[in-house]
């Protein structure tokens, strides 16, 4: 079986962190751990794994970066590096880059669809985004399909750093706006910088809902980034709020699977690796 490296795990340390957000969802309101990510994916062949920040407090930011970091040392488990939290919007932005740092951490992240709009287009959050080239790390963009166009005009301010698009661009899973979000997605699948991360999209399906339902948006991203600017992340366990995980892997082998040997390996694991500088576990 073709090794995956799953590039977005949220792992929840409850009694460790702050996780203001999820107040209104009970159903994440529990510890999720390496140990039961590993328990519900030991028969998926995930070669590794990378963890992606949860959108702690900003006071919290540099200790999740380091407690992850930590967890990818030990031999025991399957994680590889850390996506840690920024705040480019800050003017102590490298103070805080600085403080997260680790050899773990692989890239940095800002969650921007609950954010004002305002907030990425600033010619501060530009600059800062732009110091991650002297550290040579991505960043991930989390956004909704209703702020594509602000994405582009990040991505495009930006030619010398690697961006993530995150969870296929932040569709609604509905038809009547699939054809905006496919003319917007193939808009931002022409900056050169950007690469794009299927993931995320079970979480707004209904227990009642076939995943059948995500191919044409699974379909269309591949179409519009092509198999060597795409990976695969599990969203775990926020991915619970509509399906859980052995259900979303399982729709990830079967819809690859008439996919040649090569791009699977591309999308797998092949791209991830190169996009953060990273290598599964032995």
């Amino acid at each position: 079986m073709i090794p995956i490296l799953d590039t977005h795990l949220h792992l929840l340390y409850q009694q460790n962190f702050n996780y203001e957000w999820n107040a209104d969802l009970p159903a994440l309101q529990n510890n999720f751990t390496i140990e039961n990510y590993e328990q519900l994916t030991k028969e998926f062949a995930i070669a590794g794994s990378i963890f992606m920040e949860v959108d702690v407090p900003e006071a919290q930011i540099s200790q999740e970066a380091a407690f992850f970091s930590e967890l990818v040392k030990s031999n025991h488990n399957n994680l590889i590096a850390v996506i840690a939290a920024c705040r480019p919007e800050n003017k102590n932005f490298s103070e805080l880059i600085e403080a997260s740092l680790t050899d773990s951490v692989c890239g940095f992240r800002r969650v921007l669809h609950v954010t004002p709009d305002e907030i990425s287009q600033s010619n501060l959050f530009r600059d800062n985004i732009r110091t991650l080239a002297a550290h040579d790390l991505p960043f991930d963009v989390c956004i909704n399909e209703n702020q594509h166009h602000l994405a582009y005009d990040l991505i495009k301010s930006c030619p010398n750093i690697q961006f993530v698009l995150d969870h296929c661009g932040g569709p609604s899973i509905s038809q009547e706006n699939f054809s905006t979000w496919a003319t917007s997605l193939k808009k931002l699948a022409s900056l050169p910088n950007v690469a794009c991360k299927i993931s995320g999209i079970i979480a707004s399906l209904s227990q009642a809902d076939s995943t059948e339902t995500l191919d044409p948006w699974i379909d269309t991203t591949l179409e519009s980034f092509s198999a060597d600017r795409v990976i695969i992340g599990s969203d775990w366990p926020v991915c619970n709020l509509g399906k859980d995980l052995p259900t979303w892997l399982t729709k990830v082998r079967t819809h690859f699977s008439t996919y040649s040997e090569a791009e699977q390996h591309q999308i797998f694991h092949q791209n991830a690796e190169s996009i953060y500088k990273v290598n599964l576990k032995p």
